[in-house]
């Protein structure tokens, strides 16, 4: 992505003529995805792990199964089926310009369900992109679609629901959706972080004394009625002396930007508290229309001995408020310590760097850092080591990458075809697609940290979960557990008497379902299911099924 200092304005400009503000956006057009009143369990770009969220979480009451409407007259433009993720997604196309996306669906409605079925059946795969011609499958507004579920990596049933266009994602309550939020957000933390000592909570002071220059953390969450309690605000501001010092809105954001999370809040903290304080102050990479105002880089620098009132104001969707004033005095800079050296290989942001020695290379593309910075690159075992371990990680912005970077090892193994690439972390290992050329193994990785090589020789693992051989089945859904060591589950394929089944794969649960009525003959039948990983270590077991009759 562009990181140009105009790319904030080129990006809000094509929403136009319906503008950047909430006021221009169409207000009657759109329909609520369900019926009854929308209740909450996340709210628009709240902060997640490595991304923004991307649409509004609509609760279901725990259960599955609740009908999903079309939002607008349309056409279906895509459906997506995986197992993690969105897991069953659907795609409107509507006359507007805008899409309308809707995520961990249990099923799709009997007409839809057909053509995907049949898709599935003509890929012989369970995960899917069909995309439809324009047209082809009409829907109106109001017409049922789908039916909600806890499909992909949902962490409960919900409807996740999204409003599209020109590559951004939008807030679908700025659309006119009927919405009730009487209750104002909670600021729940305040942190000052001075440049060069450390970081003060000042959420429960009325006055604190800061020496030298300063940033804000603001971290503060959202209740509505019938919401849960911690979800996102949608805005926030500082003033200072009574100022606008900077303003963060939740209006939209462009679907390739969702990594830049990482850059707006203070990560390391958010990874031990999972508390998201958003900060105040700039990197060069991490601009966008998330932050349409701040003075400067973000840092408050006061002149010593004078006092000034800083205000953070958080808002909801509703512009209820919260509030909170702190009286700042400013002391002289401490007399900066002798800087100690800074290791690691100078590597600009908006630049392409390349770290290389014989057992190594690592290749990181523009925009892989936030902020220019320094990066070592150390092995950790031995030169003559026959796996090596080599360490990755910016010196002064501890941040995640934002781009994929390419990583090289280079080791005599034993077994070439079943080496893999793996980052070590808390003593997991978590394996990466590898590529192995003369001795070199070559992966895309989106991580800093540690990185060896592992070897990857046990075949998947597939254990019956609610049948036994030989003996009369109790149920014609059958469900089977898959899993793998390290490589990771790569193809399932299940046949029923010879022939072809399509098997729903849960990553959640790492378990295949079968919905096997219509197939299963009275009697005596035969399943086989063939799994391998992305070693290519393969497992088969088959099984005789009973199926008493009548």
């Amino acid at each position: 992505m562009d990181r140009n200092p105009y790319t904030a304005l080129v990006l809000l400009l094509l929403l136009l003529p319906l503008g950047g503000g909430a006021q221009e956006l169409p207000q009657d057009y759109f329909r609520p995805p369900m019926e009854g009143n929308i209740a909450l369990s996340a709210t628009f770009a709240e902060f997640r792990t490595n991304h923004f969220h991307a649409g509004i979480d609509m609760r279901t009451g725990g259960a599955t199964g609740r009908p999903v409407y079309a939002v607008a007259d349309g056409y279906v433009a895509c459906v997506r089926i995986s197992p993690w993720g969105g897991g069953k997604m659907l795609y409107i196309n509507h006359p507007n310009g805008y899409q309308s996306v809707y995520m961990h669906l249990d099923r799709f409605a009997p007409e839809l369900a057909k053509r995907v079925l049949a898709e599935q059946y003509g890929q012989r795969a369970y995960a899917i992109v069909k995309e439809f011609p324009e047209g082809l499958v009409r829907v109106r507004k109001g017409q049922l679609v789908a039916y909600s579920g806890n499909s992909g990596s949902s962490g409960g049933p919900h409807l996740h629901f999204e409003l599209r266009r020109n590559g951004l994602t939008i807030n679908p309550l700025r659309f006119g959706l009927p919405y009730t939020d009487n209750i104002k957000p909670t600021l729940r933390g305040l942190r000052i972080y001075p440049t060069d000592s450390q970081p003060i909570d000042a959420l429960k002071a009325d006055a604190v004394t800061v020496a030298g220059p300063f940033h804000l953390g603001i971290y503060a969450t959202d209740a509505a009625e019938g919401s849960t309690l911690k979800n996102g605000v949608d805005r926030v501001e500082v003033y200072l002396d009574g100022n606008l010092f900077f303003r963060y809105t939740t209006e939209c954001f462009p679907l390739d930007s969702s990594r830049l999370v990482n850059a707006l809040i203070d990560h390391p903290l958010f990874l031990r508290t999972r508390q998201p304080y958003l900060l105040t102050r700039a990197l060069p990479g991490a601009e966008g229309p998330w932050i349409p105002f701040r003075q400067g880089d973000g840092i408050v620098r006061l002149q010593p001995g004078s006092t000034h009132r800083i205000e953070i104001k958080v808002f909801d969707i509703k512009n209820n408020c919260a509030s909170k004033s702190l009286a700042v005095t400013a002391a002289p800079s401490p007399t900066p310590a002798a800087a100690d050296p800074v290791d690691g290989t100078p590597v600009k942001h908006d630049a392409e760097a390349t770290l290389r020695t014989p057992l190594y290379t690592v290749v990181l593309p523009p925009h892989t850092l936030y902020a220019d910075d320094r990066i070592a690159a150390t092995l950790a075992s031995a030169p003559d080591a026959a796996l090596p371990t080599l360490d990755i990680a910016p010196l002064l912005n501890p941040l995640p990458p934002d781009k994929w970077y390419t990583l090289s090892l280079r080791a005599e193994s034993p077994r070439p075809d079943k080496t893999v690439i793996v980052r070590i972390s808390d003593s997991k290992q978590y394996a990466y697609s590898t590529q192995h050329t003369d001795g070199t193994y070559t992966a895309q990785v989106r991580d800093f940290g540690r990185f060896s090589l592992a070897l990857d020789t046990i075949p998947p693992t597939v254990r019956p979960q609610n049948f036994t051989e030989s003996k009369p089945l109790k149920s014609n859904a059958l469900r089977i557990k898959i899993g793998d060591n390290l490589s990771g589950v790569d193809t399932y394929h299940c046949y029923l008497n010879g022939s072809w089944i399509l098997a729903e794969y849960d990553g959640k649960s790492a378990t295949l379902s079968i919905d096997a009525a219509h197939a299963l003959q009275p009697g005596r039948n035969t399943l086989r299911v063939e799994v391998a990983d992305a070693c290519r270590n393969r497992t088969t077991v088959q099984w005789t099924l009973l199926k008493p009759t009548k």
